[in-house]
């Protein structure tokens, strides 16, 4: 059985399977358990978590693939320096993918501007832990539609 197209709307961000916490969500109906879709611009999004949550390097098929934070970590840097520089390696990941017009904010969980622009977009932040970090990204598409992913990364 084949599952339905995506909206005319969301061709451009694509389709690709759902996934929740990289795990594969498969239907729970008539189907038989195949794998549920995700298209348009929630496709974006959990394209998005995925490359940033994927460290670098680490894809057989493609190598320059997701978020390198090795380099912040190896200067004995203030953790003020380590913040701007993994924020510009955030950048850099997804300003790669083609979808993304431009990357318009990056906000760690200490920053002062976090927690307000994580409640309004139905987020929740978590405590602040020494290694993990919870990011807030807000990106621009090539459709002029802003969106954000909210991830936490372990560095």
């Amino acid at each position: 059985m084949t599952s339905p197209a995506p909206p005319t709307g969301d061709i451009l961000f694509g389709s690709s399977f759902r996934l929740v916490d990289g795990d594969l969500v498969l239907a729970a109906d008539h189907r038989g358990g195949e794998p549920q879709l995700v298209h348009g611009l929630a496709n974006l999004e959990q394209a998005l978590t995925l490359r940033l949550l994927t460290p670098f390097g680490t894809d057989p098929v493609n190598t320059g693939y997701g978020l390198d934070v090795r380099g912040a970590f190896t200067g004995g840097d203030n953790r003020r320096t380590v913040k701007e520089l993994i924020r510009l390696e955030v950048v850099r990941t997804l300003g790669s993918d083609p979808r993304v017009l431009e990357v318009a904010e990056v906000l760690f969980d200490d920053d002062p501007q976090f927690v307000a622009q994580v409640v309004a977009a139905g987020g929740r932040p978590s405590d602040h832990r020494t290694r993990l970090w919870q990011v807030l990204v807000t990106v621009e598409t090539i459709q002029n539609v802003t969106t954000s992913v909210l991830v936490d990364v372990e560095f």
